[in-house]
């Protein structure tokens, strides 16, 4: 029976748009919850004035380091367009990823990773990677326009030469405001989940914006990672579940133990 499923009757907003956010809301429904997909967040390709140099310069990087899957994707995107002969093969470069579905992208084009991480994060990478290597002289990041300069940071510190090709831009799609401020105008929300710093910042913009502070108080918010968990912190909040395992799937798992011990207190 549905109400034996751990978010049976709970309303949940998933904030992530595309494939993953409906991939999101199928397992919640699976679970007995239901779901409102309102995209806080969107990518287009960013025209980078050095793109064309990154491509041509390829094979001179000793390892090439992928961020995140949408960095991954708009990655093998713009080498295509600006050399129509690439071809994923013709990546022979050492790769690394953060993360486990990071790692699943590249390899989706046939592309072998040689690094990524225990814990998912750029400060967690940026340690294990320098254990592990110590004669790169010259690595190139594809990344995305808000991700951090931790492991450039952390590369140039050791004398790393770091291109940092930025491949996409991240944007608050505003044709969702008015779905948003909806549904918390309604207040039929118990759960809100948040799969990066941006998604966060985005849905407090709104409801700063709208002063619809006070159709916060009965949500709990689920966040992915623990930058995530701070941006929202940072806020005031306090975070209900974040898993230690940065994947959607795993903030799922979250938000059905949390649902079912908050049953078990009734």
């Amino acid at each position: 029976m549905i109400y034996d499923l751990p978010l049976a009757g709970k309303k949940i907003l998933v904030t992530r748009g595309g494939r993953k956010g409906e991939e999101l809301a199928s397992k919640i429904i699976s679970k007995g919850g239901s779901s409102s997909i309102i995209p806080l967040i969107d990518f287009t390709v960013n025209n980078d004035q050095h793109a064309r140099e990154y491509v041509q310069k390829l094979p001179s990087y000793d390892w090439i380091i992928f961020t995140s899957q949408n960095g991954v994707n708009y990655f093998f995107e713009e080498c295509t367009r600006l050399n129509p002969n690439f071809c994923p093969s013709d990546i022979k470069n050492n790769v690394a990823a953060v993360g486990s579905k990071t790692k699943e992208a590249v390899e989706k084009y046939g592309v072998k990773v040689g690094f990524y991480p225990s814990q998912f994060s750029a400060a967690d990478f940026i340690v294990e990677f320098l254990k592990k290597e110590h004669s790169t002289k010259h690595i190139l990041i594809a990344k995305g326009n808000l991700a951090s300069r931790t492991i450039a940071d952390g590369l140039e510190e050791k004398k790393v030469l770091v291109d940092e090709w930025i491949v996409y831009r991240t944007f608050f799609p505003y044709k969702s405001r008015d779905k948003l401020v909806q549904l918390l105008v309604d207040r039929e929300l118990d759960y809100a989940t948040f799969t990066s710093p941006s998604t966060f910042h985005h849905f407090m913009e709104v409801v700063t914006s709208c002063s619809l502070q006070y159709a916060l108080k009965n949500i709990e918010f689920i966040a992915i990672g623990a930058v995530t968990k701070k941006a929202i912190e940072q806020y005031g909040f306090s975070v209900a579940a974040s898993p230690e395992v940065y994947t959607i799937e795993s903030m799922l798992d979250s938000l059905c133990q949390l649902a079912k011990l908050k049953e078990e207190k009734k």
